[in-house]
């Protein structure tokens, strides 16, 4: 019996010490080059979860909208969403990034150049691949996590045709993405 109630004990104090949910938002920026000039973008997720067990943060699913994605230029937003087929995918969703805190916090405490990973399977249509990505900017307080995730994106890795106009306007096969991340402990 004692040995039922010492064990009882210790998962309640473990499920509240080391457990915590965060509310997640992130904006995105995007950048492409085209054979005429460069491009911006801008998205923003859609609102999403993040458990954090024992240090270790799992953002099971992340989805942003192909129709909030946003160039400031109507033309190109349509070129756009007719690449990513918008009405049969409407979304781009990434999933299963688990990111470990103690690596984040020991790479920025050390100072050096190297930077944080985390991989993650990205689904642009029907097409999964992984994506490694660079963590910077990170910033942690009690009740707050925010940092920057950056990469670079092949769209001919997820069989994309990126759009041309007149056939001599081509927007090159790679793309910069940060998504900038504000995540809220839950409480």
């Amino acid at each position: 019996m004692r040995f039922l109630l010492v064990f009882v004990l210790l998962i309640v104090l473990t499920l509240n010490v080391s457990a915590a949910d965060y509310r997640g938002d992130c904006n995105i920026a995007f950048h492409g080059s085209s054979t005429l000039h460069d491009f911006h973008g801008k998205a923003r997720c859609q609102p999403f979860t993040v458990n954090n067990i024992d240090g270790v943060m799992d953002i099971s699913k992340l989805s942003v909208a192909v129709a909030d994605m946003d160039t400031d230029n109507s033309k190109r937003d349509k070129n756009m969403r007719e690449m990513f087929e918008e009405k049969k995918h409407p979304l781009i969703t990434s999933s299963a990034a688990v990111v470990p805190l103690k690596d984040i916090r020991a790479t920025q405490k050390s100072g050096s150049s190297s930077s944080s990973k985390v991989t993650f399977t990205l689904m642009i249509r029907d097409v999964a691949k992984p994506v490694t990505a660079t963590i910077t900017n990170f910033a942690e307080t009690d009740s707050r996590i925010t940092a920057d995730v950056t990469f670079i994106l092949s769209l001919a890795d997820f069989l994309l045709k990126p759009p041309s106009v007149l056939g001599m306007i081509k927007v090159d096969d790679k793309v910069s993405v940060t998504a900038s991340f504000v995540l809220n402990a839950t409480k």
